[in-house]
């Protein structure tokens, strides 16, 4: 009886807390940007719910080119083509059945924010950071508030929730969660320059360690969603094979090597070129030298895969953002561990990365900057913290730095 009633007023307040968010996010919507991911999502379920039609078709995408664009998408523009696999796109159908657009997306942001909560529960879990009410305060505020955690939320991206299931998979995979982790992959990939290196990363533990159960379950998985999805509606498959393709075909997001030509327009390609192979070469020696390992030696590899990707000639968006606060937590909870006497600094760090909206509004070519701004600032204090990661020292030193 106990249980069910904390069941009980468990639903009632994660309705109640739904519902405060709805209401706040609905009166927000007219001054946010246009939410393009979402919005080809949820055309998409309309147009195969109400009419009937392919959602994955060409013609049904210049529909979304109309709204986004004003017009069909020209050969330069991005076509935005739905690409979700129909066994995912069931998903949106309930926001489909909202006309309102408004209204539909502010319901998503408000599921996008309880699952952006989730991803700075789970970095502090894997992290095994004991943080202080203050810093764990600070580090919920640059969650939400901060342009890299803001922004995502802002345009209704969905890769708030590819983060959620990238750190779930890190937690089953620690856990031995074989069943959990085959499901949380099958639906968790996503692309490589958001997120998908550490799915790899993740694929490659599971090779070297002969972990060849995940990869059946995953495999069973895979027939079943897609078996029944095309029983469902058997023409989705090749059109979404050629949407994604689409896709890839155009550039969406900048390039590190754009960022460098507005100050080094000589030199900008050629030293994003050496950075691209030096990042390359820095990837497979940590992964080389994780093989067989676990727990925060895996996790720190991981935060440095998320925190290297801008850097590898991949274009980026703003869907990357939220991963970056997995390594984040990473890093502080190392230095607390180190220079526990020191967590004012910590604390002025959120604080300043709260701030990261200053630079957005104020700096000259900030959109350009700042998508590599923290993941650099990241990679190197990953490296500040990689020995006492991979071989922490039990020294008299330790101490000393501590006071």
């Amino acid at each position: 009886m106990k249980r069910i009633r904390s069941y009980l007023i468990l639903s009632i307040a994660l309705v109640l807390l739904i519902g405060v968010l709805l209401a706040g996010n609905y009166a927000l919507s007219p001054r946010l940007p246009d939410g393009e991911d979402f919005l080809v999502r949820w055309m998409g379920a309309r147009a195969f719910l109400f009419d009937q039609e392919n959602p994955y078709i060409e013609e049904s995408a210049i529909e979304v080119q109309k709204e986004i664009y004003g017009h069909p998408a020209e050969k330069d523009e991005y076509p935005y083509r739905l690409d979700t696999p129909f066994y995912i796109l069931v998903f949106y159908f309930p926001f489909a059945f909202i006309e309102n657009f408004a209204l539909a997306r502010s319901l998503w942001m408000s599921f996008a924010e309880i699952a952006l909560f989730g991803v700075g529960f789970l970095s502090i879990h894997l992290a095994k950071w004991k943080i202080s009410r203050l810093n764990l305060a600070l580090f919920f505020i640059a969650l939400f508030l901060s342009f890299y955690g803001f922004y995502p939320l802002l345009i209704a991206s969905g890769v708030i929730f590819k983060a959620l299931f990238l750190l779930l998979a890190l937690f089953a995979l620690q856990e031995k969660w074989d069943e959990a982790l085959a499901v949380l992959l099958v639906f968790g990939i996503t692309y490589l320059e958001s997120g998908g290196l550490v799915f790899i990363l993740i694929f490659f533990t599971l090779i070297t360690s002969r972990q060849w159960r995940v990869f059946s379950l995953m495999g069973m998985s895979i027939i079943a969603l897609v078996g029944f999805s095309l029983i469902i509606y058997p023409n989705w498959l090749l059109p979404f094979a050629g949407a994604v393709l689409a896709n890839l075909r155009a550039t969406q997001g900048i390039f590190f090597s754009e960022t460098l030509q507005i100050w080094l327009p000589d030199r900008g390609d050629l030293i994003a070129q050496i950075i691209k192979w030096v990042a390359i070469l820095i990837l497979i020696l940590e992964w080389f030298n994780v093989r067989g390992r676990s727990g925060q030696h895996l996790f720190w590899v991981a935060g440095l895969s998320l925190a290297i990707t801008p850097f590898l000639g991949l274009h980026i968006t703003p869907d990357i953002y939220p991963f970056f606060f997995f390594p984040l937590a990473l890093v502080f909870k190392t230095a607390q561990d180190r220079w526990g006497g020191k967590k004012w600094s910590i604390s002025l760090a959120l604080i300043l990365l709260t701030t990261s909206w200053v630079i957005y509004l104020r700096v000259a070519h900030a959109p350009e900057i700042l998508p590599y701004l923290l993941p650099l600032l990241l990679i190197f204090a990953l490296y500040w913290i990689r020995w006492w990661i991979i071989r922490p020292p039990r020294m008299w030193a330790d101490k000393v730095m501590k006071k």
